[in-house]
């Protein structure tokens, strides 16, 4: 698995809260024994990722900014949750085993996943983490068999009665060619551009999605591989077998092409079973993966 920056670190926003509680950089930067312009630059940062000021400064008064009183609660709960799952997996004995059998869709690629299972292992030395790749629809049925603790999925159009979710993001289909393909040079192909393609055909919404709109339209698309997962999707696209319809992987060998009239995106969620006992493994994560903002992609 590859890693990328987290898009909000925890320190930048316990800054942001001392600051916005004691409207007073100085203050702020005391009571988080760091110096103040170490502070400064983690709120400009953190700015940067939201979008706008979050602090207005008038001579000696500090002032939070529309977007400031906005962003409070939201990151104040956001650190409390964080802090919750630090304590909750500190608390579990060194050692200890906490084993967590996570399951990851082969199409999922998040930085924010990187950075939860590394703040989980620091929190929790004792973590022995399974990880199982596969379809949603795959690793759905084996949580609901009782073999995985949580999945991060794309969420099922037809979810069984006990699939409990907590949306992290979407993702955004394109038609992934290689970058010698004769398509590749295009930003953007109609969907009747498809009819003759050597499509590559794999379990997933974005594909079910796709055949729905070119039937609506009257088009017959010409699924002519099939793959089981993303990694063997990626292979035989790698190969110049085929086309697939996927989240652009962002690999330098390969293209992503919006497709028009097939704007698909599928939301990612992290998922488990109701009313089935979490361990405290699982339930760190839970709590240590709400508490942050996801993004999806490769960064």
């Amino acid at each position: 698995m590859r890693c990328y920056p987290a898009p909000m670190e925890m320190h930048q926003i316990r800054y942001f809260l001392s600051a916005a509680r004691l409207l007073n950089f100085t203050r702020a930067a005391e009571e988080c024994r760091v110096a103040q312009p170490s502070l400064t630059r983690a709120i400009q940062k953190l700015e940067e990722e939201l979008g706008g000021p979050l602090f207005r400064r008038e001579r000696a008064r500090t002032h939070l900014t529309e977007l400031g009183r906005l962003m409070l609660p939201h990151l104040s709960r956001t650190y409390e949750a964080a802090e919750a799952a630090k304590m909750l997996a500190r608390g579990f004995g060194k050692g200890q085993v906490a084993p967590l059998n996570l399951g990851v869709c082969s199409l999922v690629e998040s930085a924010t996943l990187d950075a939860v299972l590394a703040d989980l292992a620091e929190a929790m030395p004792g973590l022995q983490l399974n990880i199982v790749g596969g379809t949603s629809r795959e690793l759905v049925a084996q949580a609901m068999a009782g073999t995985l603790d949580l999945m991060i999925v794309e969420a099922p159009a037809d979810a069984p009665e006990r699939f409990e979710a907590w949306r992290l993001f979407a993702h955004d289909y394109r038609m992934v060619v290689r970058s010698d393909h004769a398509l590749a040079a295009r930003d953007s192909i109609t969907l009747d551009a498809l009819v003759g393609e050597p499509l590559i055909d794999h379990d997933c919404e974005g594909v079910a999605a796709l055949r729905a709109r070119a039937e609506i339209v009257g088009l017959d698309l010409g699924f002519r591989h099939m793959a089981r997962d993303g990694a063997q999707l990626r292979r035989l696209i790698a190969a110049g077998l085929g086309t697939g319809f996927m989240p652009d992987p962002g690999e330098a060998h390969v293209r992503g092409i919006r497709v028009e009239g097939a704007e698909i995106s599928a939301e990612v969620v992290l998922a488990g079973i109701a009313g089935r006992r979490r361990s405290l493994a699982a339930d760190s994560f839970v709590r240590a993966s709400r508490a942050r903002a996801w993004t999806g992609g490769p960064g």
